[in-house]
């Protein structure tokens, strides 16, 4: 005898149900059979997040269309490697004496961000009284390293020779980075000071001898040998797009991206700093210790019991962003205006 009609509706129901679990699940198995050979779909996941994000929160009352700057674009040609550019931002006000340089190199996991999203950051040095040129390197997957090392040096070599049609000098230049972009100033300054790392890289490096006068590096990775233990979110599918090898810890050249290892005697002095629930943390106590075993000048600024997380620096509704702001430009100033720094 047939049942009511509820139950055979209910049946039906659950066989729908269960059809769509099943889909669901194997949609779920390919995604994740994919990521296993493919890096695409979780790079493509976190470019998307970082493109929703804000990456700079200046100080309340800033506004970056201020009249008191101006904004360039230049292209950049950089010999094997795609062609990139850096946006350059400079006090509009004339000056008695050349001002220092910044390249700054932008965060993103290698493969997410873009200068202009950085724009604020490069005001609000400027403001200062920095000529500030923002990198706009080639990103991963779609670009593999070295090609950002060799667009950073292009472009220390191009802010070089024109510096002064920007009211810049050439002998006042830095280097500076947050996060993936820390660890592309890191490894520029060594190439610049590390003859035997530029040769391996078959780079001649952008900068005359002892030009290049501060590094500044803000929650960077500098040790390819310890950072998997950070524990850093996403870290296997950033280098994974980086390197262009799945098992990027066995890429024939990951030694080049340990600044750890490539830092000389003659490696520039050097400003660190990164959150205290950074994972990043001990990468940059890591980077301080051997920089300070050879010698070079280091200053740091490591918090502790704040809840500082990653790339604080530029989120200036924390007053810790101001201080690390107002010690960077300490560090700078000393460093690019001092004694001994001609135009």
């Amino acid at each position: 005898m047939p049942g009511p009609p509820e139950a055979g509706y209910g049946q039906i129901v659950i066989r729908f149900l269960a059809r769509v679990l099943i889909v669901g699940l194997a949609g779920v198995a390919a995604a994740f059979g994919l990521y296993q050979v493919s890096v695409q779909p979780g790079a493509a996941l976190v470019h998307a997040v970082f493109q929703k994000n804000q990456q700079v929160h200046p100080p309340s009352g800033f506004t970056a269309t201020e009249a008191t700057v101006t904004e360039t674009r230049v292209p950049i040609q950089a010999p094997g490697a795609p062609a990139a550019a850096i946006d350059v931002y400079r006090p509009r006000a004339s000056a008695t004496a050349p001002r220092p340089v910044i390249l700054w190199v932008h965060g993103g996991g290698f493969l997410a961000s873009n200068a202009a999203q950085f724009g604020d950051w490069g005001v609000l040095l400027a403001h200062q009284g920095y000529v500030v040129a923002l990198l706009d390197y080639s990103l991963a997957p779609q670009t593999h390293y070295p090609a950002p090392v060799r667009q950073a040096n292009a472009a220390l070599a191009w802010l070089s020779q024109h510096a002064r049609q920007f009211g810049g000098g050439p002998a006042r230049m830095a280097v500076g980075g947050d996060s993936a972009g820390a660890q592309i100033a890191s490894q520029l300054a060594a190439v610049e000071s590390n003859p035997q790392l530029a040769a391996a890289m078959r780079l001649t490096p952008g900068l005359p001898p002892a030009r290049l006068r501060a590094v500044v590096l803000y929650c960077g990775l500098y040790d390819m040998s310890t950072v998997g233990g950070t524990g850093f979110p996403a870290l296997r599918t950033y280098l994974w797009a980086y390197t262009g090898t799945r098992n990027w810890l066995a890429y024939p050249q990951i030694g080049q991206l340990s600044t750890t290892r490539q830092a000389t005697s003659a490696y520039p002095p050097t400003y660190l700093t990164v959150g205290d629930r950074d994972p990043f943390r001990t990468q940059a106590a890591e980077l301080a210790g051997v920089l300070r075993a050879r010698g070079v000048p280091v200053t740091t600024l490591f918090w502790h019991g704040q809840g500082l997380g990653h790339e604080y620096q530029f989120d200036f509704r924390y007053r810790q962003a101001g201080t690390s702001f107002q010690q960077t430009l300490a560090f700078l100033d000393q460093r690019l205006r001092g004694t001994g720094a001609d135009g």
